[in-house]
């Protein structure tokens, strides 16, 4: 790891997940009044799920994986597990037209796309090339694709931590 003044996000993650597992970390609104909380340690045992999906891919290292989804907590959750699996993120803005989304993802060269909650999405859909192989992640519109807590719940944890370093792109 790096000394602390120069630690990356995942350092700090890791770390916060060895010192402080059940320390409250992230809180989610589900709508109707009720909220999801995550400790650091529940936080980063999904990351490391669904970095070991992302594993199972075999995807080439240093993959463009893109999240389009408003910001909860699953966003945070996803981009780590991103850089834990060893790629690169490609966040999307919540409120593009499906050409500015298909622009994106294209140029960007993502092979896998995260579809998180979003206003826009019945728009914004035609902008998804096809045969980009996408997940669902809680809080997303209704959609075919794969659900976050399905391959979580049958995924292998990721393992150890993941040495990144400040020359490798972990989001673009």
């Amino acid at each position: 790891m790096h000394d602390k003044a120069s630690a990356l996000a995942l350092d700090n993650a890791y770390k916060w997940e060895a010192e402080r597992a059940n320390d409250l970390w992230l809180t989610q609104p589900l709508g109707g009044g009720e909220i999801k909380t995550f400790t650091w340690g529940e936080a980063m045992a999904e990351a490391r799920k669904m970095a070991g999906h992302l594993q199972s891919l075999d995807l080439p290292a240093g993959s463009h994986i893109a999240i389009f989804s408003k910001n909860t907590a699953w966003w945070i959750i996803a981009d780590l597990a991103i850089w834990m699996a060893g790629h690169t993120s490609i966040p999307v803005f919540p409120t593009l037209t499906s050409d500015t989304v298909r622009y994106t993802l294209e140029h960007s060269e993502t092979k896998l796309l995260f579809v998180g909650k979003l206003d826009v999405w019945d728009e914004a859909k035609a902008g998804v090339p096809e045969g980009l192989d996408c997940i669902a992640m809680p809080l997303s519109p209704k959609t075919d694709y794969p659900q976050w807590d399905d391959l979580v719940g049958a995924a292998t944890p990721m393992e150890g931590t993941t040495e990144r370093t400040h020359e490798e792109t972990a989001t673009i």
